[in-house]
Protein backbone atom coordinates (compact mmCIF):
# COMPACT_ATOMS: atom_id res chain seq x y z
CA UNK A 1 0.00 0.00 0.00
CA UNK A 2 1.46 3.47 -0.71
CA UNK A 3 2.27 5.78 1.98
CA UNK A 4 0.36 9.17 2.35
CA UNK A 5 3.06 11.99 2.71
CA UNK A 6 0.69 14.19 2.77
CA UNK A 7 -2.76 13.99 3.64
CA UNK A 8 -5.29 17.27 3.90
CA UNK A 9 -8.93 16.59 4.75
CA UNK A 10 -11.62 19.67 4.49
CA UNK A 11 -8.72 22.85 4.00
CA UNK A 12 -10.40 26.10 4.38
CA UNK A 13 -8.72 29.31 4.93
CA UNK A 14 -10.18 32.71 4.94
CA UNK A 15 -8.19 36.11 4.75
CA UNK A 16 -8.83 38.61 7.28
CA UNK A 17 -10.07 40.52 3.79
CA UNK A 18 -12.73 37.70 3.70
CA UNK A 19 -10.75 36.53 0.97
CA UNK A 20 -11.81 32.95 0.67
CA UNK A 21 -8.26 31.28 -0.07
CA UNK A 22 -9.28 27.59 -0.29
CA UNK A 23 -12.95 26.49 0.04
CA UNK A 24 -12.96 22.80 1.91
CA UNK A 25 -10.24 20.54 -0.28
CA UNK A 26 -9.34 17.64 0.43
CA UNK A 27 -5.60 16.26 -1.16
CA UNK A 28 -3.17 13.11 -0.75
CA UNK A 29 -0.20 13.24 -2.45
CA UNK A 30 1.44 9.48 -2.26
CA UNK A 31 5.14 8.81 -1.36
CA UNK A 32 7.32 8.40 -4.20
CA UNK A 33 5.60 10.87 -6.34
CA UNK A 34 6.05 13.82 -8.28
CA UNK A 35 1.96 15.63 -7.25
CA UNK A 36 1.56 18.94 -9.33
CA UNK A 37 -0.90 21.25 -8.18
CA UNK A 38 -1.81 22.97 -11.04
CA UNK A 39 -4.00 26.06 -11.64
CA UNK A 40 -4.21 29.64 -12.86
CA UNK A 41 -2.69 32.71 -10.44
CA UNK A 42 -5.08 32.81 -7.29
CA UNK A 43 -6.01 29.52 -7.88
CA UNK A 44 -5.38 29.08 -4.05
CA UNK A 45 -2.06 26.50 -4.38
CA UNK A 46 0.30 28.67 -2.20
CA UNK A 47 -2.58 28.87 0.76
CA UNK A 48 -2.43 25.46 0.39
CA UNK A 49 1.82 24.92 0.48
CA UNK A 50 1.59 27.61 2.96
CA UNK A 51 -1.26 25.70 5.31
CA UNK A 52 0.80 22.80 4.74
CA UNK A 53 4.02 24.31 6.39
CA UNK A 54 2.25 25.59 9.34
CA UNK A 55 3.17 29.29 8.25
CA UNK A 56 -0.48 30.32 8.19
CA UNK A 57 -3.80 29.30 10.45
CA UNK A 58 -6.27 27.41 8.50
CA UNK A 59 -9.22 25.16 9.07
CA UNK A 60 -9.19 21.39 8.90
CA UNK A 61 -6.91 18.77 9.18
CA UNK A 62 -3.08 18.46 7.51
CA UNK A 63 -0.77 15.16 8.68
CA UNK A 64 2.62 15.62 7.09
CA UNK A 65 4.41 12.14 7.09
CA UNK A 66 2.12 11.34 9.10
CA UNK A 67 2.69 14.10 12.28
CA UNK A 68 1.62 17.76 12.90
CA UNK A 69 4.17 19.39 10.56
CA UNK A 70 6.35 20.89 13.49
CA UNK A 71 7.39 17.62 14.24
CA UNK A 72 8.88 16.97 10.91
CA UNK A 73 10.04 20.10 9.81
CA UNK A 74 14.09 18.57 9.08
CA UNK A 75 12.36 16.54 6.44
CA UNK A 76 11.21 18.93 4.73
CA UNK A 77 12.83 21.29 2.07
CA UNK A 78 10.75 24.38 0.66
CA UNK A 79 11.51 26.73 -2.08
CA UNK A 80 8.95 29.43 -2.24
CA UNK A 81 7.18 31.49 -4.87
CA UNK A 82 8.87 34.69 -4.19
CA UNK A 83 12.31 34.15 -3.58
CA UNK A 84 13.74 37.37 -1.83
CA UNK A 85 14.70 35.61 1.87
CA UNK A 86 18.57 35.55 0.79
CA UNK A 87 18.74 38.61 -0.86
CA UNK A 88 21.63 40.40 1.02
CA UNK A 89 24.04 37.07 1.25
CA UNK A 90 26.04 35.92 -1.14
CA UNK A 91 25.91 32.40 -2.34
CA UNK A 92 28.61 30.87 -0.55
CA UNK A 93 27.17 32.65 2.66
CA UNK A 94 23.61 31.34 2.19
CA UNK A 95 25.74 27.68 1.95
CA UNK A 96 27.66 28.53 5.45
CA UNK A 97 24.15 29.30 6.77
CA UNK A 98 22.44 26.72 5.48
CA UNK A 99 25.01 24.18 6.69
CA UNK A 100 24.28 25.89 10.25
CA UNK A 101 20.90 25.46 10.01
CA UNK A 102 19.98 22.27 8.40
CA UNK A 103 22.17 18.68 9.99
CA UNK A 104 21.19 17.08 6.91
CA UNK A 105 22.54 19.47 4.64
CA UNK A 106 25.11 18.59 2.20
CA UNK A 107 27.52 21.52 1.38
CA UNK A 108 29.39 19.73 -1.39
CA UNK A 109 26.56 18.99 -3.43
CA UNK A 110 25.33 23.07 -2.90
CA UNK A 111 28.76 24.30 -4.85
CA UNK A 112 28.33 21.52 -7.21
CA UNK A 113 24.30 22.76 -8.02
CA UNK A 114 25.59 26.43 -7.84
CA UNK A 115 28.53 25.46 -10.46
CA UNK A 116 25.83 23.34 -12.36
CA UNK A 117 23.50 26.41 -12.25
CA UNK A 118 26.54 28.94 -13.50
CA UNK A 119 25.99 31.02 -9.98
CA UNK A 120 29.00 33.39 -9.03
CA UNK A 121 29.65 32.83 -5.57
CA UNK A 122 30.25 35.75 -4.08
CA UNK A 123 28.29 38.53 -5.35
CA UNK A 124 25.06 39.26 -3.31
CA UNK A 125 22.22 37.50 -4.22
CA UNK A 126 19.91 41.15 -4.71
CA UNK A 127 21.97 41.66 -8.20
CA UNK A 128 21.11 38.43 -9.33
CA UNK A 129 18.23 38.37 -12.08
CA UNK A 130 15.16 36.66 -10.99
CA UNK A 131 16.22 33.39 -12.96
CA UNK A 132 19.04 32.97 -10.92
CA UNK A 133 17.76 33.88 -7.36
CA UNK A 134 16.15 30.94 -8.31
CA UNK A 135 18.55 28.77 -9.58
CA UNK A 136 19.99 29.46 -5.89
CA UNK A 137 16.68 28.44 -3.89
CA UNK A 138 16.75 25.64 -5.62
CA UNK A 139 20.32 24.50 -5.08
CA UNK A 140 19.81 25.39 -1.32
CA UNK A 141 16.82 23.14 -1.22
CA UNK A 142 18.33 20.35 -3.77
CA UNK A 143 21.45 20.14 -1.37
CA UNK A 144 19.03 19.05 1.47
CA UNK A 145 18.70 15.52 1.93
CA UNK A 146 15.28 15.51 2.94
CA UNK A 147 11.61 13.03 2.82
CA UNK A 148 9.79 15.85 0.78
CA UNK A 149 10.00 18.61 -1.16
CA UNK A 150 7.82 21.22 -1.83
CA UNK A 151 8.24 23.50 -4.76
CA UNK A 152 6.14 26.95 -5.25
CA UNK A 153 6.40 27.86 -9.02
CA UNK A 154 10.22 26.90 -9.08
CA UNK A 155 10.95 27.55 -12.84
CA UNK A 156 10.59 31.84 -12.51
CA UNK A 157 13.03 33.26 -14.78
CA UNK A 158 14.94 29.96 -15.67
CA UNK A 159 15.71 29.67 -19.57
CA UNK A 160 14.31 27.07 -21.47
CA UNK A 161 17.02 24.55 -20.76
CA UNK A 162 17.99 25.05 -17.29
CA UNK A 163 14.01 24.13 -16.65
CA UNK A 164 14.52 21.20 -18.56
CA UNK A 165 17.80 20.51 -16.55
CA UNK A 166 15.86 21.36 -13.32
CA UNK A 167 12.56 18.76 -14.15
CA UNK A 168 15.57 15.95 -14.76
CA UNK A 169 16.93 16.59 -11.23
CA UNK A 170 13.23 16.54 -9.23
CA UNK A 171 12.77 13.43 -11.69
CA UNK A 172 16.07 11.71 -10.10
CA UNK A 173 14.79 12.72 -6.14
CA UNK A 174 12.02 10.38 -7.00
CA UNK A 175 13.81 7.98 -8.21
CA UNK A 176 15.52 7.93 -5.05
CA UNK A 177 12.98 7.67 -3.13
CA UNK A 178 11.94 10.86 -2.67
CA UNK A 179 8.39 12.93 -2.59
CA UNK A 180 7.96 16.29 -4.46
CA UNK A 181 4.91 18.47 -4.19
CA UNK A 182 5.15 20.54 -6.97
CA UNK A 183 2.87 23.99 -8.11
CA UNK A 184 3.02 25.89 -11.32
CA UNK A 185 0.32 26.82 -13.67
CA UNK A 186 2.54 26.03 -16.73
CA UNK A 187 1.30 23.33 -18.19
CA UNK A 188 3.65 21.53 -20.31
CA UNK A 189 6.60 21.10 -17.78
CA UNK A 190 3.45 19.98 -15.58
CA UNK A 191 2.45 17.74 -18.57
CA UNK A 192 6.46 16.26 -18.54
CA UNK A 193 7.51 15.79 -14.57
CA UNK A 194 4.26 14.98 -12.70
CA UNK A 195 3.11 11.24 -12.07
CA UNK A 196 -0.29 13.06 -10.79
CA UNK A 197 -1.91 16.02 -11.08
CA UNK A 198 -4.55 17.97 -8.87
CA UNK A 199 -5.93 20.40 -10.86
CA UNK A 200 -6.94 23.43 -8.42
CA UNK A 201 -9.75 26.84 -9.31
CA UNK A 202 -10.86 29.42 -7.14
CA UNK A 203 -9.99 27.33 -3.91
CA UNK A 204 -11.19 24.32 -5.02
CA UNK A 205 -9.63 20.82 -6.63
CA UNK A 206 -11.53 20.18 -9.33
CA UNK A 207 -10.14 17.06 -10.36
CA UNK A 208 -7.21 14.55 -9.17
CA UNK A 209 -5.91 11.54 -11.10
CA UNK A 210 -2.69 10.29 -12.82
CA UNK A 211 -1.19 12.67 -15.51
CA UNK A 212 -1.04 9.92 -18.04
CA UNK A 213 -4.94 8.54 -17.40
CA UNK A 214 -6.26 11.94 -18.56
CA UNK A 215 -5.49 10.44 -22.09
CA UNK A 216 -7.02 7.42 -21.64
CA UNK A 217 -10.48 8.48 -19.67
CA UNK A 218 -11.17 11.52 -21.35
CA UNK A 219 -12.28 12.99 -24.70
CA UNK A 220 -13.15 16.29 -25.73
CA UNK A 221 -16.16 16.37 -28.42
CA UNK A 222 -16.55 19.92 -30.74
CA UNK A 223 -19.68 20.36 -31.32
CA UNK A 224 -21.32 23.93 -33.44
CA UNK A 225 -23.47 25.97 -31.22
CA UNK A 226 -26.06 25.49 -33.85
CA UNK A 227 -26.35 22.04 -34.01
CA UNK A 228 -26.28 21.20 -29.96
CA UNK A 229 -29.17 24.09 -30.09
CA UNK A 230 -31.42 21.34 -32.53
CA UNK A 231 -30.25 18.39 -30.54
CA UNK A 232 -32.24 17.32 -26.62
CA UNK A 233 -28.76 16.78 -25.10
CA UNK A 234 -28.58 17.20 -21.27
CA UNK A 235 -25.26 19.11 -20.44
CA UNK A 236 -25.06 18.50 -17.04
CA UNK A 237 -24.41 14.87 -17.75
CA UNK A 238 -20.82 16.22 -19.33
CA UNK A 239 -17.87 16.32 -16.95
CA UNK A 240 -17.16 20.20 -17.94
CA UNK A 241 -18.70 22.06 -20.55
CA UNK A 242 -17.65 25.63 -22.51
CA UNK A 243 -18.09 27.45 -25.71
CA UNK A 244 -15.46 29.05 -28.26
CA UNK A 245 -16.34 30.98 -30.49
CA UNK A 246 -19.59 29.14 -32.22
CA UNK A 247 -18.37 25.88 -30.82
CA UNK A 248 -19.20 24.16 -28.12
CA UNK A 249 -16.64 21.78 -25.92
CA UNK A 250 -18.04 19.01 -24.28
CA UNK A 251 -15.33 17.11 -22.09
CA UNK A 252 -16.24 13.40 -21.01
CA UNK A 253 -15.43 10.61 -19.49
CA UNK A 254 -17.94 7.85 -20.53
CA UNK A 255 -17.62 6.08 -23.74
CA UNK A 256 -21.02 5.76 -23.96
CA UNK A 257 -21.08 9.29 -24.56
CA UNK A 258 -18.28 9.14 -27.08
CA UNK A 259 -20.31 6.61 -29.15
CA UNK A 260 -23.15 8.24 -29.51
CA UNK A 261 -21.66 12.00 -30.19
CA UNK A 262 -19.36 9.92 -33.53
CA UNK A 263 -23.39 9.24 -34.98
CA UNK A 264 -23.91 13.35 -35.02
CA UNK A 265 -22.63 14.75 -38.41
CA UNK A 266 -21.01 17.71 -36.91
CA UNK A 267 -19.43 16.79 -33.95
CA UNK A 268 -15.98 15.72 -33.89
CA UNK A 269 -14.52 13.56 -30.55
CA UNK A 270 -11.10 13.83 -30.02
CA UNK A 271 -8.17 12.57 -27.82
CA UNK A 272 -7.54 15.25 -25.05
CA UNK A 273 -4.13 16.09 -23.52
CA UNK A 274 -3.27 17.96 -20.18
CA UNK A 275 -3.87 21.87 -21.86
CA UNK A 276 -7.00 20.83 -23.28
CA UNK A 277 -8.55 19.18 -20.12
CA UNK A 278 -7.28 21.79 -18.14
CA UNK A 279 -9.09 24.72 -20.35
CA UNK A 280 -12.28 23.42 -20.64
CA UNK A 281 -12.06 22.20 -16.84
CA UNK A 282 -11.50 25.86 -15.87
CA UNK A 283 -13.89 27.64 -18.40
CA UNK A 284 -16.52 25.38 -17.84
CA UNK A 285 -16.32 25.66 -14.05
CA UNK A 286 -17.45 29.67 -15.36
CA UNK A 287 -20.20 28.55 -16.87
CA UNK A 288 -18.85 29.84 -20.32
CA UNK A 289 -21.72 28.07 -22.09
Amino acid sequence: MEKEVISIKNLQKVYSNGVQAIRGIDLTVKEQFVHALLGPNGAGKTSTIKSILGLIKFEGEIKVLGENIDKVRDRIAFVPEEKSFYDYLTPRSSVNMCKRLFKNFDEKEAYRLLEYFEIPLNKKIKSFSNGMKTSVYLTLALAQDVDLYIFDEPTTGLDPIKRSNLLELLRQKVIDGKTILYSSHIIPEVEKIADYVSIMYKGKILYSGFTDEIKEKFKVIYIPVDTLSKLEINLQNFFSVMQENEVVLLLSNEEKQWEEMMEIEDAEVKDVNLEEFFNVLIRGYDNVY
